[in-house]
């Protein structure tokens, strides 16, 4: 069976990226090497991705002299590659370190807007056969996610609904299919027209096409009555910059207005973002108590707390101070008049970095209970610093929360493990993430009614397991991380 090959890695990594970031123009390095040779622009991004990392990064005890790692030993098909190559080198240096990364400066624009080219919607692969083993021909590409503005958004693609042809081609989980998916949503095709089977068994067919246009961070929202409650539920898919603390502003306007007194934050597929945008929604969530009390603190490297970074002060003109501890602690300021004491969050393994960051925070202030499955570990950030064309992220800085909980590498496990329902729509409360969180709001518990329930739940998530090395591969595309943002 054929894995989902770089070309999925690679486009929405561009697309969804999402890292810890201050702005740094473009490079003014020294050549380092003793030579009366005028160093070509390659040798200076080369130079510049280690110089900058021995000054920033995170583990930056770890690097070896310029002489030593020699940057310049490096090569790629392109200026991008090779800077990529220099960077893989620095991140296989720490075996902690699976996100330092480089990528275009277009692409680090992006993280800020959500500003993106493509189709617009996201797939999975899944079935609802309840038999085990499952059989191949039960597995199908489930539209996971939609962005409105995209033509898929405009032609009504719904998730839950799974692709059944493009172009006339019946689409199966074999190796002619997935060569058809990489073609199609990354390779060089602008558009096809789409199949796509309901869950009632109808069927719609689209034409669409890779465009331009701006993701929204907030996929659903709604208010559900659920044992005499009224529970607040929203789907929230990135942590942009300011158009995400704008669509929060909304949701939690009309959640207050509803008189809401339980909340259901779904963070399933969320990768992180903007560190600001996060203390936005965890000001929302947080109860009164909180107020003024520590959230959590940035920590940088000993070199950057001991006022050792020439670089980044010619660069930013940042002075002594700037990367200390007291400098870079942030505390809660209660937004909105939300009290509650506890949150449910739905999770899973593509849940990193502020989404983890949320959870980590909100954790000694309320009762945060998890349902999904295990989140990605990323408990690290970066800033982005711009050369050339290309902006670098190497892992600059851990949060430690007012509790002193910093080191999730591991993720955070659910209190209830559960499938995802991809062949559910947003809010269906039959969606089993979903349907826990209504299920512990009206009778305190997850238990679920009988034995039978229960080993149905057992043979969901065991073949969502088998899933998981495709979709880790297809997470790599939208990259895990935080970042703080460009002023």
């Amino acid at each position: 069976m054929k894995n989902l090959t770089a070309v999925f890695l690679f486009a929405f990594f561009l697309s969804s990226l999402t890292s810890c970031q201050k702005e740094i123009e473009d490079v003014s390095i020294t050549d380092p090497v003793d030579s009366t040779d005028t160093p070509s622009r390659l040798d200076l991004l080369r130079d510049s991705v280690y110089l900058y990392s021995e000054e920033v990064y995170f583990w930056n005890s770890l690097l070896p002299t310029y002489a030593q790692f020699n940057p310049r030993q490096y090569t790629g098909d392109d200026e991008l590659s090779t800077a990529q190559n220099v960077m893989s080198a620095i991140r296989a240096l720490q075996p902690l370190d699976r996100y330092s990364f480089v990528t275009t400066k277009e692409g680090s624009d992006g993280l800020q807007t959500g500003a993106s080219k493509d189709l617009g919607f996201f797939i999975e692969p899944a079935s609802v056969d309840e038999a085990d083993p499952v059989d191949s021909d039960s597995i199908h590409w489930f539209v996971s996610y939609v962005y409105d503005q995209s033509t898929a958004g405009q032609a009504g693609i719904k998730r839950g609904w799974y692709i059944s042809k493009i172009n006339g081609t019946s689409i199966g989980y074999d190796d002619p299919s997935i060569d058809i998916l990489n073609e199609v949503f990354f390779g060089t095709t602008e558009s096809a027209s789409f199949e796509f089977t309901k869950p009632d068994g109808s069927t719609a067919t689209a034409n669409l096409s890779k465009t331009s246009f701006t993701a929204n961070s907030v996929l659903h929202h709604s208010v559900i009555s659920a044992g005499g409650k009224k529970v607040g539920y929203f789907v929230f898919n990135q942590f942009f910059g300011q158009t995400s603390r704008n669509e929060l502003a909304e949701v939690f306007t009309d959640f207050q207005s509803a008189g809401i007194n339980e909340l259901v934050v779904d963070l399933r597929y969320n990768p992180g973002g903007a560190t600001a945008t996060q203390d936005t929604l965890a000001n929302l969530i947080a109860p009164l108590s909180a107020n003024s009390q520590k959230m959590y603190t940035y920590q940088f490297n000993d070199s950057l707390q001991a006022n050792n970074f020439p670089l980044l002060k010619n660069k930013f003109g940042w002075g002594n101070g700037s990367f200390s501890q007291a400098n870079n602690t942030v505390n809660f300021e209660k937004a909105g008049n939300l009290n509650l004491s506890r949150v449910f969050v739905i999770v899973g393994s593509g849940s990193a970095s502020a989404s983890e960051l949320l959870v980590n925070n909100l954790k000694p202030y309320m009762d945060v209970k998890l349902i999904g499955d295990t989140t990605y570990g990323k408990p690290v950030g970066f800033f982005g610093i711009d050369i050339f064309d290309y902006s670098i992220y190497p892992i600059s800085f851990r949060t430690i929360n007012s509790a002193g909980n910093a080191d999730y590498y591991d993720g955070f496990a659910p209190d209830k493990l559960s499938p995802d329902g991809v062949n559910k729509d947003w809010g269906d409360v039959e969606e089993p993430c979903l349907y826990y969180a209504l299920k512990y709001i009206t009778t305190g518990s997850f238990r679920l009614r009988n034995t039978l329930d229960d080993n149905k739940v057992a043979r969901q998530m065991k073949t969502q397991q088998l899933f998981k090395p495709v979709m880790q591969n297809l997470g790599k595309n939208k990259f895990s991380g935080m970042f703080i943002e460009r002023k």
